[in-house]
């Protein structure tokens, strides 16, 4: 089975090739539209990078790939999670199915994956291909832990503080308001205020837990609807600097996929139509489908992109280069780097900002906490004195 591979198509001769079959299967890829890896969902880019990894070193030693994902399902034990993926794939292979077919057939690998391997496939690059989505998949679990763990420790701050004010309205407060109504007077505005908040701390937190979890179910519910997502992207990106975060990495995944397919040698066209159906970030997501169709008209890729305000216009500049030298693949690779590298100075600097931040607001709501208590007993003093 063969597929179009665009501008590789001219430096290959292979008459077998026939146009029809070549739109059927991309059209076919294309349809799979957003599958994840069922058995990936849950643990994540890791696993992706250990299975392409795995193979793709194989593959380079030599080793056919038959032999490949024999000696993968007989070295891992059944309850390894990518035991019953090589099984199935050592069985479809088997029966004459190329990889990219046993790939689809247990409608377990994304469009991305699947139509990645098939290009490798047909230009003998599958070794190539295997490593390249390693890398990938390294670079996107790497990118997903460093941000995971810049915002553990604000997070732990936070639960913490949570944590504290409870703790002192629900059982300090009350003692302290037992021993001042025993002194009997006029209690200060603010203890008054401190008081009465104790009182309704339980319902307080009760209402926001209620909130958080019909916030979080309508999310669930609405997330894939176009005009939802338009509405969170656009306050999301509104942030003041942590929207700058959110969109450059969400424009490296962009990047680093357009960097990877390009490099496979895909046309520009299909590079684009499988890279919008990875991204569901929706001023990417929607930019990319005006691309596409504006390149099926004649228009040139920067041009396009200039149209689009999502796209900074370092990388208008650069895509421009690189369509005059017909280097796209190298533009994308070096956008990548720098993007990975302005991500992680922003996340870090960000939680710089918000550790003093968070401790300073827990500082303050504890002392105002305590300076309510405390000022019917300075009052209670000077009435002594």
């Amino acid at each position: 089975m063969s597929v179009d591979l665009g501008s590789l198509k001219k430096q290959q001769s292979r008459p077998a090739l026939k146009k029809e079959a070549q739109h059927g299967i991309v059209d076919k890829l294309l349809a799979l539209s957003k599958k994840d890896f069922k058995l990936f969902k849950s643990s994540g880019d890791k696993i992706k990078e250990r299975f392409f990894s795995e193979v793709g070193i194989l593959l380079n030693a030599g080793v056919d790939l038959q032999t490949v994902l024999q000696l993968s399902t007989e070295s891992l034990k059944k309850k390894d999670k990518l035991h019953g993926i090589y099984e199935q794939l050592l069985q479809q292979i088997t029966n004459g199915s190329s990889l990219a077919q046993a790939m689809e057939s247990t409608k377990q690998f994304n469009n991305f994956d699947c139509y990645s391997v098939q290009i490798g496939e047909n230009t003998g690059q599958l070794a190539t291909i295997f490593n390249k989505l390693g890398y990938y998949y390294n670079k996107k679990a790497a990118q997903r832990r460093k941000i995971t763990g810049s915002l553990s420790y604000p997070f732990i701050v936070l639960i913490t503080t949570v944590g504290a004010i409870y703790f002192m309205l629900k059982f300090v407060v009350p003692m302290f308001s037992d021993t001042l109504t025993r002194f009997g007077g006029e209690l200060p505005p603010l203890t008054k205020f401190i008081i009465n908040v104790s009182h309704h701390v339980g319902q307080f937190m009760l209402v926001t837990v209620l909130i958080c979890a019909a916030a979080y179910l309508y999310y669930k519910r609405n997330k894939h609807k176009i005009s939802f997502q338009k509405r969170l992207t656009g306050i999301l990106l509104h942030i003041p600097y942590l929207g700058k975060v959110i969109l450059k990495s969400h424009m490296l995944q962009f990047v680093q996929a357009m960097e990877l397919l390009l490099a496979s040698k895909v046309n520009i066209v299909e590079s684009i139509d499988l890279t919008q159906k990875m991204i569901s970030f929706y001023p990417i997501y929607s930019s990319l489908a005006h691309i596409r169709e504006e390149l099926q008209g004649g228009h040139f890729f920067y041009e396009s992109m200039q149209r689009q305000r999502i796209f900074d216009s370092t990388m208008i500049t650069l895509v421009k280069i690189g369509e005059e030298v017909n280097q796209l693949d190298k533009i994308f690779l070096q956008l990548s780097k720098q993007y990975e590298s302005e991500l992680e100075y922003q996340s870090n600097f960000l939680v710089t900002i918000l550790e003093p931040i968070m401790i300073l607001v827990l500082a303050l709501l504890v002392a105002v906490i305590l300076i309510a208590m405390y000022l019917p007993m300075f009052k209670i003093g000077t009435v002594i004195h």
